[in-house]
């Protein structure tokens, strides 16, 4: 596999060349990270499709209908208007004189499932219809044409997937070497299904089945220092949160160079932290907190010298949790990593997707570190 992997949601299949990778076995569970888009030009139709299908036990899809309606009640959400509402789908699919050839289809390989889904602008416009006007019309075609990257794809996972949920950009580029583990089930958005496959992989995917159109590139091998540039460029925000502690220092700096603005959340006690080298071009590096040279985790003695290290991304050791600090002096001898919660992993997600949103806006946001703890924010009596 290539460093990057992209897909940029305008390629499309014809039935043809459907079928041809059906009767290949088409795309393996391995190699599939993102919807197969196919459309039926006449005089395909529905018939067609299905007999393509039912020999391989390919699952179609088709709620066709139910999207124009949302559409339809999108455009005309007047109670008075249902009769006009009705019109409008109807129109629609009888103007295709077919109504399987009406939008696209998005091929799921991993899945064995093909579903029927509205043509890209129409997708969109039902899709965020209800992010109004919390995101306005006009911000939100703004935010279409942005380029996040997120690398480390635990926490930064659950944040790619927010990200791409709100459509807060356009097109995601994903990082992580790491396949999922048993243990990492415990807090990310996955199944026993999935385990040991690529991370990365795992979020396209997730990606995927919420919108079949939006771009993705892909780096399944991580981001090393010699594909950092490449990972970077043409990004509008940079998402950091891999545990690789020189990789974390350089990021930024490169970001930095680029006037790239990058944003970091643990799942500790609400770490945030916002570092907006666009506007503010001369910040150190993580705010200077970090003041000597990174080492690779291997290089520590012990789990606790390393896990030392990293509370310094969190705030600091005597920041974290007291349950925490509890936890990381036993890693290596009764426990087996950093403890984690889906809960804040979550919360980490959300914080990010909110300073995305702010800065991919253009919202002067100040550079800040803090902890957004809900213990206190939350205390007992």
């Amino acid at each position: 596999m290539s460093d990057a992997l992209t897909f940029t949601g305008k390629e499309r299949l014809s039935l043809a060349d459907f079928t041809a990778l059906l009767g290949a076995a088409g795309p393996s569970a391995e190699d599939s990270w993102h919807a197969r888009l196919v459309v039926l030009d006449w005089p395909a139709g529905s018939g067609d499709l299905h007999a393509a299908c039912a020999p391989r036990y390919v699952r179609v899809v088709d709620t066709i209908s139910a999207q124009l309606a949302d559409l339809a009640m999108a455009r005309l959400p007047s109670p008075d208007a249902a009769s006009d509402r009705q019109s409008f789908v109807e129109d629609r699919l009888r103007d295709t004189g077919d109504a399987a050839r009406y939008g696209c289809w998005a091929w799921y390989p991993w899945l064995r499932t093909i579903v029927h889904v509205l043509p890209p602008d129409e997708f969109f416009e039902v899709i965020t219809n209800r992010n109004q006007d919390k995101l306005t019309r006009e911000e939100q075609h703004r935010l279409r044409t942005k380029r996040v990257g997120v690398v480390g794809l635990s926490v930064g996972g659950e944040a790619a997937v927010t990200i791409a949920q709100e459509h807060l950009a356009g097109e995601m580029v994903l990082a992580d070497f790491d396949g999922l583990d048993l243990s990492n089930l415990n807090r990310l958005g996955a199944g026993v299904d999935e385990l040991s496959v690529n991370k990365a992989v795992i979020v396209a995917r997730r990606i995927a089945r919420l919108d079949p159109y939006l771009a993705l590139t892909l780096y399944a091998r991580g981001v090393t220092e010699s594909n950092a540039h490449d990972f970077l460029r043409g990004l509008d925000l940079l998402v950091e949160e891999c545990d690789a502690l020189p990789l974390k220092l350089s990021l930024r700096h490169l970001a930095r160079e680029q006037r790239l603005d990058v944003i970091f959340a643990g799942d500790e006690r609400g770490f945030l932290s916002v570092e907006p080298y666009r506007t503010h071009p001369d910040l150190p590096p993580f705010h200077g907190l970090v003041t000597h040279a990174q080492r690779s985790r291997a290089s520590y003695p012990t789990a606790l010298a390393f896990l030392r290290d990293l509370t310094v991304w969190l705030g600091g050791w005597d920041r974290i949790s007291e349950r925490s600090r509890e936890s990381l002096v036993r890693v290596g001898s009764d426990l087996a990593g950093y403890p984690q919660l889906a809960s804040e992993a979550r919360f980490a997600a959300g914080q990010l997707g909110h300073v995305a949103r702010r800065l991919l806006l253009d919202e002067p946001l100040p550079p800040s570190w803090q902890h957004l703890d809900l213990d206190t924010l939350v205390p007992l009596p």
